[in-house]
């Protein structure tokens, strides 16, 4: 079994959040300031060695360097300025730190880190892209965007949950097999490719990457499970089985949810396009099902998301 430990604090002293983060992170530089109106800190943590996820509030200003170990440590803003070696990270958009140290800057920050042990992430890349296992390089600077970021919230949605709010003793392999669920979202968002080699065109070339890359490609368009089988060169009931095993939900629900997750930002960007104009851009042809679907994602309905932008 393996033990999800859990950390919070709170505190308005710049000292005791100084200490906090050094705790959660290899920091080099560290420094934690007041901005004069104010300050708050909070800082929760909760996993293992292989996975865990952190969240951090602070309406001071933190900077320093920050090193990621053995971890791929990915970062996305949820409010407040942040700049990664000087250059800005945009809200809302998950941000891949380097194995080596990075300077950071986070101005009245909100914001969330997930980490994955490297070794699981470098075997599930290995698996993916048909090379053998070993450290990876990653495109600098990468935003995703379109169906690989929704790949990615899907992924993230799922693993908070079990994270968050499953038990704090798990089963050694289920961790694993949460870890691996969480590489394979990362290694979706973020092209890659084993270290010495140059970028290719399409860095993952085995069948389960070319019918997940298919998918997302054509995420907006009229497919079926078929024309991704065809793509990737596997049977329908291999599909079937790869989408299974990876993403523990069939091609068709898993489509489903990327194009939900599609319409639910475009809803949230408050334009003034119609729910149903927004509906058919993502790939719903059914805007009674669309509305369905929605509401059952994420507990209301796709007008009520497109009315809180507009307020």
């Amino acid at each position: 079994m393996m033990h999800r430990t859990q950390r919070q604090i709170r505190t308005d002293e710049p000292s005791v959040a100084a200490e906090a983060l050094s705790v959660t992170h290899v920091t080099h530089g560290l420094t934690v300031e007041d901005s004069g109106e104010g300050f708050a800190f909070e800082e929760r943590v909760r996993g293992t060695a292989l996975l865990s996820l952190e969240s951090t509030r602070c309406t001071g200003t933190l900077s320093g360097a920050v090193e990621p170990g053995r971890a791929m440590m990915i970062v996305w803003v949820k409010s407040g300025s942040a700049v990664v070696d000087d250059n800005p990270v945009k809200v809302g958009r998950p941000v891949l730190y380097r194995q080596d140290p990075q300077r950071f800057r986070w101005v009245d920050v909100q914001h969330d880190v997930l980490r994955i042990d490297r070794t699981i992430v470098e075997q599930v890349a290995a698996e993916r892209g048909d090379w053998a296992p070993g450290p990876l390089e990653f495109r600098p600077r990468h935003v995703p965007e379109g169906a690989p970021l929704a790949a990615w919230w899907l992924m993230v949605r799922s693993v908070a949950q079990e994270v968050l709010q499953g038990p704090a003793d798990v089963p050694v392999e289920r961790e694993r097999e949460l870890a691996r669920f969480a590489a394979g979202g990362l290694l979706t968002a973020i092209p890659h490719w084993p270290v010495g080699q140059h970028e290719p065109v399409m860095a993952s070339t085995a069948r389960f990457a070319r019918a997940e890359t298919f998918l997302l490609d054509h995420a907006t368009e009229q497919i079926t499970v078929n024309d991704v089988a065809e793509a990737a060169g596997l049977s329908v009931r291999g599909v079937q089985a790869a989408f299974q095993r990876h993403h523990g939900i069939t091609p068709t629900m898993y489509l489903r949810r990327i194009r939900l997750l599609l319409a639910r930002e475009q809803l949230e960007a408050g334009d003034d396009r119609s729910v149903a104009e927004i509906a058919r851009a993502t790939g719903f042809a059914h805007l009674g099902r669309f509305a369905g679907s929605y509401r059952q994602e994420f507990g209301e309905l796709p007008r009520q998301t497109a009315l809180a932008a507009r307020e």
